[in-house]
């Protein structure tokens, strides 16, 4: 166990940790307290990890609408066998405390709905797919 004493803006806490492995120190930021001691970096052989790339969408079924960004769903407008047209509301997702308005994008037939309200989605799931 080690004693810790953090300050976060003006507020100090006294904080007791279990060190698990090999102990590390952290480089505090510059303060009235920061005497605490660190140790400089061991170079590694080991070759260094390749960067986070962009995943590739995940593939969604023909005609699929998918979510422009994480949400909630809020209101589903059709239903399964629903004739709509180019522009017609489909879904109303909440994001960042705004009602988003997903709409159609050719006219066609609502195939299958694949969310419900109160769903939380990701950006880039399958809403629902047209045909």
């Amino acid at each position: 166990m080690k004693k810790l004493r953090i300050t976060v803006g003006k507020k100090t806490y006294d904080v007791t940790v279990e060190v698990l492995g090999e102990e590390v120190s952290a480089n505090p930021l510059p303060g009235p307290h920061s005497q605490a001691a660190t140790r400089s970096p061991q170079a590694s052989h080991e070759p260094a990890a390749a960067s986070a790339a962009p995943q590739p969408a995940a593939s969604h079924s023909a005609g699929a609408v998918v979510s422009p960004m994480a949400g909630l769903i809020k209101g589903i407008l059709v239903k399964q066998g629903d004739e709509v047209t180019a522009g017609t509301v489909l879904i109303v997702l909440e994001a960042m405390k705004m009602d988003n308005k997903i709409t159609a994008s050719s006219s066609g037939t609502v195939a299958s709905i694949s969310v419900q309200e109160g769903d939380n989605v990701q950006e880039g799931q399958e809403l629902l797919a047209m045909e």
